[in-house]
């Protein structure tokens, strides 16, 4: 499970930077992916708070 959630995110990554990357060699291609882009950007963002919260939980639960 945990390598299908690392490549995962990984894959969410590499593909916001091929995003990145294509928008500095023009408009033609940003105007077509932005939407692509701005999903991606959400969908990494969540998952990042999601993870994230979930070790805190998880941190939080050898406090005791």
């Amino acid at each position: 499970m945990d390598e299908i959630l690392t490549n995962w995110l990984l894959g969410l990554i590499a593909a916001l930077l091929a995003v990145l990357v294509l928008d500095s060699t023009g408009e033609p291609f940003l105007a077509s992916l932005a939407p692509v882009a701005n999903v991606l950007a959400l969908v990494t963002f969540l998952a990042f708070v999601i993870l994230t919260g979930a070790f805190l939980v998880y941190t939080a639960s050898f406090r005791d």
